[in-house]
């Protein structure tokens, strides 16, 4: 299945710029994953005609058809590549089988042969019927070995006993067979595809007992520097390391046209598997045994990609699942990186609250979470041409118990030619304001952005200025400085917009003037991202605080929580001070208008209510005076509450009396579109590409209403804005062409 463009806009515009081109193509539609193994799917993805910047893989995760899991289990995504060569295993198989059985020679008669036998309890000479044989005649054919012939007989060859009146044997009869066969063997060698699986993403499953079977959570990937393996038929695994249903997985490959910061010239595993960690020695001997790799003739760069989880944790030391340690990268004898392999941010989990221990800190993973890929540039290390030696250690620990700690390792080398482009800047990531689930914790807000940028040129990056808005309204800069070499990122916080009103819902980033000069590849410098506004309250509240029993001083018992107000600027207008154990608190607040976030911590960063203490339950409310509930927070919260709110007036698109009037119609669409609406002066029509390139004009003088059917058929596959301008307004609506 391909779709060329899109059938979900909200899911491009939260990632892409939508400059180039896109495809999205869907490789497994809400794949039940109900027990341990792997499920294999077939897609067809674009071919080599055109070049990709980026390639997204969205991941949805989501419940299987019978319910979701109680447990942490291990979701991988694999590519299953073709390398184009070709291997093969002897095969060995018999000339024929008897009853199952593969004898050296089989002697048999074709008609029934008997047994005879001296029968004690009647003093008589007796016989049964000798055992029947069902002889498989097989042969080799192009098809492999198969049966081609059935014959049927009995068992010959053996002799019969000739007894006198008191039944003593005074004799032997041969029964002669009147049929033989012989064994013998085919050989020959069975050939198939050489299958390299390159793991490009992986999540593991949240404790989700009790979730709604309608429940889905999306996570992105990167997975640009893989596109050369991502053409045309490929074959996408799905492995689960469950042991009871189960989850399920859709996975939707987006590919958008243009340029990459540098070509991929060859990828290879070094490490790709489960090993178990029985002892430091073992594991830097046996398991991850240095790995020579040859450098190609035009490589120009390299990286090593490491995704590495630690499982288990029934020993002495929680290892390897709680057990936080570094790796070492090693190149030719030389340690040139060091990882904290870890993940230290559990306790602000989007998915909230699970009822299992989700909020401890692991080895690179939290429950419902995807891994973090440890990238390690190596680029001073290699010749091109020459052969490096790559090493990956595992800080040594000593460990007594009943369950062996285990490492998931996938770990790859990339070699890359030299950087497309010597200045460039690229917008990855839009944070916040975000619709993403994987940003949900950090959103809606009315306050400062937060974006995150990346060095697209081989030019160190010292100075940008960020140009941002929300669609239709006021434009906003910022000038950044920094020091940022080839492929490093970074996350800006934006000062806050000097007003949120627009349009539309939609946050808009662009890059410009890198280094002071004009971008050498403009197709990354634009970002959309749909968002909702945050909620609205009176200038004076109250908040009900009730903490629990987890203190920070067992003396003074005072609490684990606190909390604080921030106004736009920063700046706290009210905070909580010291709170004491299992005390309810009620403070009456007032603020003046504007934007505020309320922040409540907890020191041991596992909220007012969870089970897995003995902390008791506590709350956390904002109350209207002398009304209802305005927003009650879920207790078991992990780390923090971060929530965001206006103040005397709303966060919202600008009205217009003619906002509303306006129709465009049909949307998606593949010819024409049709703009109507009422206006009484001149207005112009505008169809815009998502960089603001003016593609389509048109003016019409003042009248009473307005029915224009455009013809958009030449423009290709994307999604445009077509802006409706007047003196008094200008208007901006979405549209697909498909």
């Amino acid at each position: 299945m391909k779709l060329k463009l899109l059938y979900l806009f909200t899911l491009i515009l939260s990632f892409s710029t939508l400059a180039g081109d896109t495809t999205v193509v869907r490789i497994h539609d809400q794949t039940d994953m109900t027990w341990y193994g792997n499920y294999d799917e077939w897609g067809v993805l674009p071919d080599n005609t055109y070049e990709y910047r980026k390639v997204y893989l969205h991941y949805k995760m989501g419940c299987a058809t019978g319910g979701c899991s109680d447990w942490d289990y291990t979701s991988q995504i694999f590519i299953r590549h073709r390398t184009g060569e070709i291997d093969s295993t002897t095969q060995t198989g018999s000339y024929f089988t008897v009853n199952g059985n593969t004898p050296d020679s089989v002697l048999w008669n074709v008609d029934s042969t008997y047994i005879t036998f001296w029968d004690t309890a009647s003093n008589n000479l007796d016989s049964m019927l000798s055992e029947s044989y069902q002889i498989l005649l097989n042969n080799y054919t192009s098809l492999g070995l198969a049966s081609t012939d059935t014959l049927y007989g009995f068992a010959s060859g053996f002799y019969n006993y000739t007894y006198d009146a008191l039944g003593n044997i005074i004799d032997s009869n041969l029964v002669a067979p009147d049929s033989t066969l012989h064994q013998n063997y085919y050989s020959w060698y069975n050939t198939f595809d050489v299958i390299e699986d390159y793991e490009i993403a992986r999540v593991i499953t949240p404790y989700a007992n009790g979730f709604s079977s309608s429940w889905g959570f999306t996570h992105t990937f990167d997975i640009t520097d893989f596109q050369q393996i991502l053409r045309d038929s490929v074959e996408i695994r799905c492995h689960y390391s469950g042991w009871s249903s189960g989850f399920s997985a859709t996975l939707d490959f987006e590919f958008i046209e243009g340029t990459p910061p540098r070509d991929v010239v060859k990828l290879e595993n070094i490490y790709s598997g489960g090993y178990n960690y029985v002892s430091s020695a073992d594991f830097e001997n046996t398991k991850l045994i240095p790995k020579t790799k040859h450098i190609k003739a035009n490589t120009s760069g390299a990286m090593v990609k490491m995704t590495s989880t630690g499982h288990g944790f029934d020993n002495n030391q929680s290892a390897a699942e709680f057990k936080p340690i570094n790796y070492f990268v090693n190149i030719d004898g030389l340690q040139t990186h060091t990882q904290f392999n870890w993940d230290s941010d559990c306790g602000e989990n989007p998915i909230y609250p699970q009822p299992g221990t989700w909020l401890y800190d692991r080895a690179n993973w939290c429950p419902g979470k995807k891994a973090q890929t440890f990238e390690h540039e190596i680029t001073p290390y290699i010749t091109p041409g020459d052969s490096i030696n790559i090493d990956i250690d595992f800080q040594a620990y000593s460990w007594a118990g009943t369950q062996t700690p285990s490492y998931i390792i996938q770990c790859q080398l990339f070699q890359y030619e030299s950087p497309n482009f010597n200045n460039s800047a690229e917008i990855l990531d839009i944070i916040k304001p975000s619709l993403k689930d994987e940003w949900s914790r950090k959103n809606p807000i009315c306050g400062n952005p937060l974006i995150k940028i990346r060095n697209y040129g081989e030019q160190t990056l010292t100075s940008l200025e960020i140009q941002y808005r929300v669609i239709g309204g006021a434009i906003n800069t910022f000038n950044w400085t920094g020091n940022l070499d080839f492929m490093q990122t970074e996350e800006i916080e934006l000062p806050n917009l000097s007003s949120w009103a627009g349009t539309d819902n939609v946050f808009e980033v662009t890059l410009v003037n890198p280094n002071g000069s004009a971008d050498d590849y403009s197709e990354n410098n634009t970002m959309f991202s749909e968002f909702e506004t945050v909620p609205q309250y009176p200038e004076t509240f109250a908040l009900w605080v009730g903490t629990n029993s987890g203190v920070i001083n067992s003396f003074t018992q005072e609490s684990e929580t606190t909390w604080d107000f921030y106004d736009a600027t920063g700046n706290i207008v009210h905070t909580s001070g010291s709170l004491y154990a299992n005390i309810q608190y009620r403070d009456t607040l007032t603020f003046s208008a504007g934007c505020y976030t309320f922040v409540l911590e907890d020191t041991d960063e596992d909220g007012l209510n969870f089970w897995a203490n003995n902390d008791g339950s506590g709350m956390v409310r904002f109350r209207e005076i002398g009304a209802s509930w305005l927003k009650s927070f879920n207790a078991d919260f992990g780390t923090n509450i971060v929530h965001q709110f206006m103040i005397g007036g709303a966060q919202s698109i600008s009205s217009s009396s003619n906002l509303n009037t306006w129709k465009i119609f049909p949307t998606p669409t593949k010819n024409t579109i049709t703009v109507e609406g009422s206006t009484n002066e001149d207005v112009q029509v505008w169809i815009t590409d998502n960089l603001g390139k003016i593609i389509l004009r048109k003016k019409f003088t003042k009248m009473v209403s307005l029915s224009e059917t455009i013809d958009i058929s030449h423009l290709k596959n994307g999604v445009y804005l077509l802006n409706i301008i007047s003196s008094k307004e200008k208007i901006v609506k979405k549209i697909v062409k498909q």
